[in-house]
């Protein structure tokens, strides 16, 4: 199988970005048979630049409801709203259920913070803690605003791959030795003719912990976007998170004053 490598960058949601992210099943990879001739690979600078152009835009404003089932406290369902303005600036505000409403998270080019409405308090995340749970999730604060990048933390190799008998792009991710990131090793599938994410496959060592799963592809200004995302523990417990867009817009106004602990409080309220 002909493989490529070299650094990666991809986006984050994106939810991430989201992703995303990012990311239970096996993933049934298989290569082809000798005899088949396989197209050539894309470079790892042709998909970045794709997947940069997927996610990636001078500004966002999105509507989310995240669907969370856990042994512990059943099924919990909550909405919010996001904006982004370039790479660094992020929002995210939980507007239901009315006793979390308020609640953010906010990314700025100092660092990621939460903000506590009912005590008006705003603590920063320190990166030892982008491995936690994001609101009781199987989501992680790294998820969401995707601290670690992709071109200064990981190598990537790309190959084809084929599962339920339809081609597809692997990019297998391997951290660097000084990378903050709790996985050793991240295996993304992208569909072979858009390089649109699929699923996402997360292990510690060789165990599989976690898998994403991208679904409900729209068009968004030209672009072929997941608006579905579904992440499950490898655990046997059945909890998962989906999180769905249910509004998607790129390329708006976007007021530089709302990443700022004044302007995160006036839409927290």
């Amino acid at each position: 199988m002909k493989t490529t490598k070299t650094t990666w960058r991809a986006a984050g949601v994106a939810v991430a970005i989201l992703l995303t992210s990012l990311l239970v099943g096996s993933v049934a990879v298989a290569e082809e048979p000798a005899a088949a001739e396989e197209p050539a690979l894309p470079s790892v600078e042709e998909v970045n630049r794709h997947l940069d152009r997927l996610y990636r835009a001078d500004s966002s404003q999105a509507r989310i409801v995240m669907t969370v089932q856990t042994e512990r406290r059943g099924t919990r369902t909550l909405e919010m709203d996001s904006w982004s303005r370039g790479e660094d600036q992020a929002l995210f505000v939980i507007r239901s259920p009315a006793r979390e409403a308020g609640t953010a998270t906010l990314r700025t080019e100092e660092g990621l913070w939460n903000y506590a409405p009912r005590a008006d308090r705003l603590v920063r995340i320190p990166t030892g803690m982008l491995s936690e749970r994001w609101m009781g999730s199987h989501l992680t604060n790294d998820d969401l605003v995707r601290e670690t990048g992709y071109e200064d933390d990981y190598d990537v190799e790309l190959s084809w791959g084929e599962t339920d008998g339809t081609r597809v792009l692997v990019a297998t991710m391997t951290p660097h030795e000084s990378a903050p990131v709790v996985y050793t090793r991240v295996v993304y599938e992208l569909d072979a003719e858009h390089w649109t994410p699929r699923k996402a496959e997360f292990f510690d060592g060789d165990r599989k912990v976690r898998t994403m799963e991208f679904s409900d592809i729209r068009e968004v200004d030209g672009r072929q976007i997941p608006h579905r995302m579904e992440v499950r523990p490898e655990d046997g417990s059945g909890e998962f998170t989906r999180m769905e867009y249910r509004d998607l817009k790129f390329d708006i106004d976007v007021d530089a004053s709302l990443f700022t602990r004044r302007g995160l409080r006036r839409v927290a309220r």
